[in-house]
C-alpha cells in the first residue's frame, strides 16, 4: 500500500490544480493509497513510524530535495521503499534519479523499478547526500583506518559524500564524476579558499578541490564540539564517526537516472 505524504509548501494555493492533476494521474494508474499533509504539528518522523506499524511498505513523498532528505533518516530505519513526485524548484536529487515533475513522476512510481542506494551513517544518525564541516576546520582531524588527516591551512571547508549531486546550475566538477552511490565507499572531499579573479580565470563561487579520499569510515575529532551538517539540515556534534549504513535504501527511480546509478 502507497502512503503519500506532502510538504508543509504545499499547501499553497498556487500547487492546487498541480496536486488536483496528480491525484487524478493516481487514481488513473490504480496506485492510490492514504494520503497526508503535512503541518507545523505533525512530526514526519512520527507519521512514518505509525503507517509503518499498519503495514505501509511504499512511502511516496511530494515535495522536493528537502523533503526527501528530512526522511531519510526515518526510513533508513525500516524495510521500506521510497518514491518521490517533485513539485517546486530545487528537485535536483530527483533529476538526477531520472524522475520528472508532477504528474509525469507518476508513471515513475507506477513503473516501480527500485534500485538500492548506499546509505551514510553518522554516529546514530542516517543521511543520502553528505556532511559537511565549514568552520574551524584548522581545530578538526579527520582519521581513516591508522591514518590521521590534517586539512591544509588554506582549506576552509570539508564534505562527506555519499551522494553528489549538484545544486542548482552547478555543473558536475571533473573530479566528482567517479562519485557512485552504489560503490560501497563514501567520499572525503577538502575544499581550500578559492583564489582572487584573475584576467583569465573568474570565481565560481565554488572552493576548489583540494584533495579526495575514498573509505567506508572516516572518524572526525576536534579539540572542541564543532557543528557537522548533515544533508544540509540536521547538525549533530562532533567527534562524530562517519561510515556507511549497514542497511540499503530502497529508491523508485525513472529510467532517465545518472549512468553512475545502476
Amino acid at each position: 500500500m502507497y502512503y503519500y505524504v506532502y510538504d508543509t509548501f504545499l499547501s499553497d494555493k498556487k500547487y492546487e490544480k498541480v496536486l488536483d492533476k496528480i491525484k487524478v494521474t493516481l487514481l488513473d494508474l490504480d496506485i492510490q493509497g492514504k494520503h497526508e499533509r503535512l503541518t507545523l504539528l505533525k512530526s514526519i518522523d512520527e507519521l512514518i513510524k505509525d503507517e509503518v506499524k499498519r503495514g505501509i511498505n511504499t512511502i511516496v513523498i511530494l515535495g522536493n530535495d528537502k523533503t526527501l532528505l528530512r526522511v531519510i533518516d526515518t526510513v533508513g530505519r525500516h524495510n521500506i521503499t521510497l518514491g518521490m513526485i517533485p513539485i517546486g524548484p530545487d528537485n535536483s536529487i530527483a533529476e538526477c534519479l531520472g524522475i520528472p515533475t508532477e504528474e509525469a513522476a507518476c508513471e515513475i512510481i507506477a513503473a516501480r523499478k527500485i534500485v538500492q542506494l548506499d546509505l551514510g551513517k553518522a554516529n546514530d544518525q542516517y543521511f543520502l547526500s553528505s556532511l559537511k564541516v565549514d568552520k574551524n576546520i584548522n581545530r578538526v582531524s579527520i582519521h581513516k583506518d591508522n591514518y590521521r588527516i590534517v586539512p591544509q591551512p588554506n582549506c576552509v571547508e570539508f564534505d562527506i559524500y555519499n551522494l553528489y549531486y549538484p545544486e542548482g546550475v552547478e555543473n558536475y566538477e571533473k573530479q566528482m564524476k567517479k562519485f557512485s552511490p552504489q560503490d560501497d565507499k563514501l567520499e572525503l572531499v577538502i575544499r581550500k579558499n578559492e583564489t582572487k579573479k584573475t584576467w583569465f580565470k573568474k570565481k565560481t563561487g565554488i572552493n576548489p578541490i583540494d584533495s579526495i579520499i575514498q573509505s567506508k569510515l572516516f572518524k572526525i575529532k576536534s579539540f572542541e564540539y564543532l557543528p557537522v551538517v548533515l544533508d544540509g539540515y540536521k547538525v549533530i556534534k562532533t567527534p562524530v564517526i562517519v561510515e556507511l549504513a549497514p542497511c540499503k535504501l530502497k529508491m523508485i527511480v525513472g529510467k532517465d537516472r545518472l549512468k553512475y546509478i545502476q
